[in-house]
């Protein structure tokens, strides 16, 4: 592993950037910690059904039940409301 001084770094971020993309894993030194720059291959989000998004938001403490009971009010109504121009 290369490593650099941030200075460094900063003249060639650029290629360095590629190196890290191409699999080569760059070291940027600071004081006496080394930072690792390489890819950070993030997968494509899952697709979930609107329950099983509700249900996640709740378990992660982001939706109260008054707020989940007001979005599938709110989701219902859109869907009756899009059958209604659909028909």
């Amino acid at each position: 592993m290369k490593t650099l001084t941030v200075t460094e770094a900063v003249r060639n971020l650029a290629a360095l950037l590629k190196r890290a993309i191409a699999g080569e894993e760059i070291g940027i030194r600071t004081d006496d910690t080394v930072v690792v720059l390489r890819p950070l291959h993030l997968k494509a989000p899952e697709a979930l059904l609107p329950r099983e998004a509700l249900r996640r938001l709740q378990s992660n403490a982001r939706l109260s039940s008054s707020e989940a009971e007001n979005y599938l009010r709110e989701v219902h109504a859109e869907r009756i409301a899009a059958e209604k121009r659909s028909a």
